[in-house]
């Protein structure tokens, strides 16, 4: 597990190891443009003694990236390499910038300067006939649209051949939410310093990146983690090693019973797939007993699919007495997966719930399940009880406290009464708001699967875009609620969607990614004990 850091964040981290630690910022900087020209020698091909025969364009701007990206073109100039500054604006630079330009220029370092260059020979230099450009344009600092002056740069380093390495965060991309502002420099390899930021692993910002490499630049790690834990969020993020321990734990000496039962209301008359699918998701996390509630049709062709689970047929008379029953039985429920929006399942969903309040199981909500609470929230909303601020808080009342709800952005927008648009172009402050005042746990699945409950952000990178197919989202519900019996939700949540997409990633190495089916992603499941590398 590793915490990320916003901008205000990582800011404050500079700050502060400045002057509580006590390393001079400037040493950070020389660090930082040590890490910086390794990696740039990497990108072009690794072979230090051939840096003589390659040119870099090092293309800066007036704040403090600005002074990293000068001092690792002085460390390439002195290396060998062609190395060209230039300048991103006519703004006076920061007091360490300033001093980065005054040591490069004792060391040689070549200097263009946009403006004088047009006005000596009518045009300026080609940016394709570098091997290599360096982005040290803005930084984690941006908070505000690219200007059109800017955006002209941008558009000249993304229209170049040459690969293009950034310093921290790609220029146009908030290191706090992984927007674009207007304009981004696409890198080939983005090398960032002391923690990854959240506009790393959100979209668009992920693409823009390219490849990441977090590098050492001096910072402590330990002194890191406290600030971070001071914020008033705390983002994190699983990573490889973590694997292994998320997985359920067996034990030689037990039975069906020691590994949980979970009772799943998902499927149709019509619709059998997402049952059968998140059923045996459910099974193949470990779970001892899994039984499936579903119209008579479901059942039958189900349980061809899959012998190993329990059923019981609806047959549309049941009352709170049969499905508390059916709560009592299970350690975890899930509903909603291809139930549908009548009136039945709105009936069969409310008397769920309510006796899943009385008795304090633990639940996933899917599909139609967060659809019939949207429908239910829209008349709320019209009959005057509740406003459109209020519906997620409304709807936290009426379900099980400390629910797991895994909307989509489309489910999302009809829970929140907001357009798909306010929810992507904005998917962190979207996290906050769906937190703010009530009890429930969100699963925000998107290409960055985010999952959030009060302070706390999980920030997802495993996966592919194979897994972007019809019933990937019932593998994952039923996931979520099968490691739901032995671990606290919240952590079944998270470990739930990591998992879910290391799966997926094996998947695409049996089929490919244009091939993969949901099914696929549970054949990715047998592999998650063993070796992900083999």
């Amino acid at each position: 597990m590793r915490y990320i850091a916003d901008a205000a964040q990582m800011k404050e981290i500079d700050r502060r190891t400045s002057e509580e630690i006590g390393i001079p910022a400037i040493v950070l900087m020389e660090r930082a443009a040590e890490q910086i020209a390794r990696q740039a020698v990497e990108l072009l091909g690794g072979q230090e003694n051939l840096l003589a025969r390659k040119h870099i364009l090092v293309v800066y701007g007036a704040g403090g990236n600005g002074g990293d990206a000068v001092a690792a073109a002085r460390l390439l100039k002195l290396r060998g390499a062609s190395v060209c500054l230039y300048s991103a604006d006519n703004k006076t630079p920061c007091k360490l910038t300033k001093k980065q330009l005054a040591i490069a220029r004792k060391c040689g370092v070549e200097e263009v300067d946009p403006l004088t260059e047009s006005e000596k020979t009518g045009k300026d230099i080609d940016f394709s006939a570098y091997d290599i450009i360096l982005d040290g344009i803005f930084g984690i600092g941006l908070s505000r649209e690219v200007g059109e002056e800017y955006r002209a740069l941008i558009m000249r380093i993304n229209e170049a051949k040459s690969p293009v390495l950034s310093i921290d965060i790609p220029s146009g991309i908030p290191a706090g939410t992984g927007e674009c502002l207007g304009a981004a420099v696409r890198a080939t390899l983005t090398v960032t310093f002391g923690e990854y930021k959240i506009g790393h692993f959100l979209y668009p910002g992920a693409f823009y990146c390219g490849r990441i490499v977090l590098a050492d630049a001096g910072f402590v790690p330990k002194f890191n983690r406290r600030i971070l834990l001071e914020g008033e969020y705390q983002y994190f993020t699983y990573e490889r090693s973590d694997r292994e321990g998320l997985l359920s734990r067996r034990v030689p000496h037990s039975n069906k019973g020691s590994y949980g039962k979970v009772l799943i209301y998902a499927g149709s008359a019509d619709i059998t797939g997402a049952a059968y699918l998140a059923a045996k998701a459910a099974y193949r996390c470990g779970v001892g007993l899994v039984k499936l509630l579903s119209a008579p049709k479901c059942v039958d062709t189900v349980r061809r699919m899959l012998p190993e689970a329990l059923y019981r047929s609806l047959q549309g008379d049941e009352d709170a007495e049969f499905f508390s029953g059916e709560v009592a039985w299970a350690d975890a429920i899930l509903a909603g997966p291809g139930i549908g929006t009548g009136e039945e399942s709105a009936k069969n969903l409310s008397l769920l719930l309510e006796a899943g309040r009385e008795q304090k199981k633990p639940f996933v909500l899917d599909a139609d399940a967060l659809n019939l609470l949207a429908k239910e929230a829209d008349c709320q909303e019209k009959e005057k009880r509740i406003q459109n601020s209020e519906r997620l808080v409304w709807i936290s009342k009426n379900i099980p406290k400390n629910s797991i709800i895994t909307p989509h952005p489309r489910e999302l927008s009809r829970l929140m009464g907001r357009t798909i648009e306010e929810i992507t172009e904005h998917f962190i402050d979207t996290a906050r708001q769906c937190i703010y005042n009530n009890h429930l746990i969100y699963v925000l699945k998107d290409a960055s699967t985010l999952v959030a409950c009060e302070k706390e952000i999980y920030i997802n990178r495993s996966g592919c875009d194979g897994m972007a197919t019809g019933g990937s989202g019932d593998v994952l519900s039923g996931m979520i609620v099968g490691l739901c019996v032995k671990e606290q939700a919240y952590r079944a949540a998270t470990a739930g969607v990591f998992l879910h997409g290391l799966a997926g990633e094996y998947a695409e190495k049996l089929c490919g990614r244009r091939a993969m089916l949901a099914g696929d992603i549970l054949d990715g499941m047998l592999w998650l004990e063993r070796d992900f590398s083999a």
